[in-house]
């Protein structure tokens, strides 16, 4: 199944990006750590297992990421978009081995404007909503627009969670992007901009009207 892959530095707005792209060309958007933290809050085995790894902001391992993809497929959509995998070289050996790759996205942004960015999310522990202080703040303040529960900050989303997953970046993600820049399939796109700014470069790199 053909995919496409965006990476970047937490914060950089894949997540964003991938859901855009996804309603554009109607490819499935599959997000680990939506897939992750759904499994949390069904309270299943692998859930159970994974809740201390993902609030302390390390990485999950290799084998029960591949069991949540293969379980996540829809076979019924023309491709996938994948956001927050892979984060290992295991994991993009894994991919290349299993999937058609199209195209990586490398979504460029400095560490400090990202940990701005994660600083200010925000999520609705009710209706899972998730809001953001600087571009998508809620109508009052720490309050959902949906269901009016209060709003909380992640705890990856702590500072000291936040520089963690920085340093485990820097050296276990960076290697990818020499490894998909010797393939001819990565290309880069700065995220300092506004959101339809990214978007639009992203189209741009991929041929899209």
């Amino acid at each position: 199944m053909e995919t496409i892959v965006f990476l970047g530095i937490q914060g950089s707005g894949k997540g964003t990006q991938a859901l855009l792209l996804s309603q554009k060309i109607h490819y499935q958007h599959i997000n680990i750590g939506d897939l992750l933290r759904a499994q949390i809050a069904a309270q299943s085995d692998i859930g159970k297992r994974v809740k201390s790894v993902i609030d302390a902001g390390n990485l999950v391992q290799d084998d029960l990421i591949f069991e949540l993809i293969s379980s996540s497929i829809d076979p019924a959509c023309p491709g996938i978009i994948f956001d927050g995998f892979p984060r290992t070289k295991v994991q993009a050996e894994h991919l290349l081995e299993h999937f058609r790759v199209k195209t990586v996205i490398l979504l460029e942004l400095t560490e400090k404007i990202a940990q701005i960015r994660m600083g200010a999310r925000l999520n609705c522990p009710n209706c899972k909503a998730t809001y953001n202080k600087l571009s998508k703040a809620p109508k009052i303040d720490m309050i959902c627009d949906e269901c009016g529960s209060n709003l909380v900050q992640r705890d990856d989303d702590s500072p000291e969670a936040i520089q963690k997953r920085f340093e485990e970046f820097r050296l276990q993600t960076f290697p990818l992007i020499e490894l998909f820049e010797e393939r001819h399939l990565l290309k880069r796109v700065p995220a300092n901009g506004s959101i339809e700014d990214i978007f639009a470069e992203v189209c741009r790199k991929l041929d899209l009207k």
